[in-house]
């Protein structure tokens, strides 16, 4: 199990997913899948991205200051305020383009086949998460050196990867492991993607058990 991807369930469950998918028009089972898509894949490219030049310290810094944890003290502002989603939105596609890079569209496809959730929905979806998640780790970061920072992602990314092989796959996704076959091989499991040990937890977390 591992307590990141636990922790962000648990804040985005119950109301708050229920407003989360009011927000973009879709019925609460398909955002909850899309969230549990969305979460390791923006974890692992964090993960990924303090392990190449001074990513860390960059992570440190953004986490310090823009991105305090002050989001998580009232998430149902971001999903209900429509002024609070566009920043959200705006904040979110800066934060996609540095973790995601050019890998941003296989994600958009991987967590769209993975919920069901249609395309423009997906595009709304990942940029109001990620500011949540730099959010979540400002927060239970605060204070924190950039080694510390880095040496947190790469244990969640670590553990992700040892409990459940189907989000590894798209930690290696990420990391450009699987670019032989495009992604297609990836793309054919993504139905199965949320049975797997840490998909159950997670959408338990955000659906309640169901």
């Amino acid at each position: 199990m591992s307590s990141m991807l636990e922790e962000l369930a648990g804040a985005l469950g119950g109301d708050t997913l229920g407003a989360l998918a009011g927000a973009l028009g879709a019925d609460n089972d398909a955002v909850g899948k899309g969230v549990a898509a969305a979460l390791p894949a923006l974890l692992g490219g964090l993960a990924r991205n303090t392990r190449q030049g001074d990513g860390a310290s960059a992570l440190s810094n953004v986490l310090g200051s823009a991105h305090d944890g002050s989001i998580m003290d009232n998430l149902g502002m971001v999903f209900g305020n429509q002024w609070a989603q566009k920043q959200a939105s705006r904040d979110g596609d800066k934060i996609l383009g540095h973790v995601f890079g050019q890998s941003r569209p296989r994600v958009e496809q991987q967590v769209q086949a993975a919920s069901g959730l249609n395309s423009s929905m997906v595009t709304k979806l990942l940029p109001i998460l990620a500011p949540i998640v730099l959010g979540y780790l400002g927060k239970k970061m605060s204070g924190a050196g950039s080694d510390q920072v880095a040496n947190s992602l790469e244990q969640e990314r670590v553990a992700v990867k040892q409990n459940d092989g189907m989000f590894g796959q798209i930690l290696d996704m990420l990391d450009g492991d699987d670019d032989q076959d495009g992604g297609g091989g990836l793309m054919d499991m993504a139905g199965d993607l949320l049975k797997g040990q840490a998909g159950k937890m997670i959408l338990g977390q955000l659906l309640g058990g169901r």
